[in-house]
């Protein structure tokens, strides 16, 4: 297995939060998987607000576990700010999932990708272009998935940030 996948998404629902239970889970899901390093996708806000940020960085590094940078809706409980830096320094992982507040935790909708119906303008394409260039000089690999889904607002944006950071 090891050499063939690049990293393993493990993205932790809004039921586990931060402290030494949370910890234990997350370092769990790593032992289960020896060879592969995984990408950490937080959706509490308690792991990454004020003191506990740090220390959850310092986990993250300790371990080489790659912290998901996640751009979103803020202000929510199940949002998590975007934190630009690399927790690792082979990969760094950037997931945009557009910043539609009105219908981030709407529940009735007639499909996933309507929670994600969020087109970037081109300024904040280029303000998360200047990020991903700043992530790559601390990480050998950027991998930037988008996730706002909703028709092909995610292939438009790519390509233009594709662009943005070819430059």
């Amino acid at each position: 297995m090891t050499g063939r996948l690049g990293l393993a998404l493990f993205q932790f629902p809004p039921w586990v939060s931060s402290g030494r239970k949370g910890f234990d889970q997350v370092l769990h899901a790593q032992q289960r998987l020896p060879g592969l390093r995984l990408a950490v996708e937080f959706r509490h806000e308690s792991w990454l607000e004020g003191e506990r940020r740090q220390e959850t960085q310092c986990v993250e590094r300790e371990h080489d576990l790659v912290q998901v940078v996640v751009d979103e809706p803020q202000g929510f409980a199940n949002s998590v700010p975007a934190i630009w830096e690399a927790t690792s320094g082979q990969d760094a992982y950037v997931r945009l999932r557009g910043r539609n507040a009105e219908t981030w935790n709407l529940k009735g909708l007639a499909s996933s990708s309507e929670r994600f119906n969020y087109l970037y303008p081109q300024a904040e394409l280029a303000e998360i272009a200047a990020n991903v260039i700043g992530l790559s000089r601390a990480a050998s690999r950027v991998h930037v998935f988008l996730n706002n889904n909703y028709g092909d607002y995610g292939v438009r944006n790519a390509a233009h940030l594709a662009r943005m950071v070819a430059t």
